[in-house]
C-alpha cells in the first residue's frame, strides 16, 4: 500500500469514525427532545380526560359515547405515562435504548422534524469538519516527518 493510499485509508476511517461518533452523540439530545414532546402529549391527554369528566367536552354525546371516549383518552394517558416514566427514570446512558423500546412513532416523527442537533452537522459544518481533518492530518505529517528522518539517520548502519 502506497503512502497516499494509506493516507486516504486513514482519512476514510477517521471520517467514518467521526461521522458515527457525531451521529450517535445525538441520541441523548434527541431522547430529551422526544421526552419533551411526549410530555406535551401526556399533558394534553390528561387535559382531555379532565374536560370530559367535568362535562366541558363532548357534552353533546350520550353517556355511553362519552364514557367510551373517556375510556379511550384514559387508556392513552396510561400508555403515555408508562412510556414517559420508563424513559425518564432510566439510567441516562440507557435512555435512548429505552426510548426505542417505548417510542410512539407519531411523536418520534414530529420530534425528529423539529430536532436541532446538539452539535452542528449541516452541510457547511461538515465541509469545515472535513477540511479541518485534512489540515490537521497534514500538520501532523509535517510535524512527525522531521522526527522520522532524524531517527532514520541516527539508526542507519555506518
Amino acid at each position: 500500500m502506497s503512502w497516499l493510499t494509506r493516507k486516504f485509508d486513514n482519512l476514510g476511517s477517521a471520517c467514518c469514525g467521526a461521522g458515527g461518533g457525531m451521529g450517535l452523540s445525538q441520541a441523548p439530545a434527541f431522547t430529551q427532545a422526544y421526552l419533551q414532546r411526549l410530555g406535551g402529549h401526556l399533558d394534553e391527554a390528561r387535559r382531555a380526560v379532565s374536560m370530559i369528566e367535568r362535562g366541558d367536552w363532548l357534552s353533546q354525546l350520550g353517556l355511553p359515547d362519552r364514557e367510551a371516549a373517556l375510556a379511550e383518552f384514559s387508556g392513552r394517558v396510561v400508555e403515555l405515562e408508562q412510556a414517559y416514566r420508563a424513559i425518564s427514570e432510566a439510567n441516562p446512558l440507557l435512555q435512548p435504548v429505552i426510548m426505542l423500546q417505548h417510542a410512539d412513532q407519531d411523536v418520534a416523527r414530529r420530534a425528529w422534524e423539529h430536532f436541532t442537533p446538539a452539535i452542528p452537522v449541516d452541510a457547511p459544518s461538515l465541509v469545515y469538519t472535513g477540511v479541518g481533518i485534512i489540515v490537521a492530518l497534514l500538520i501532523y505529517e509535517l510535524i512527525k516527518t522531521p522526527a522520522l528522518l532524524f531517527r532514520r539517520k541516527t539508526t542507519a548502519p555506518s
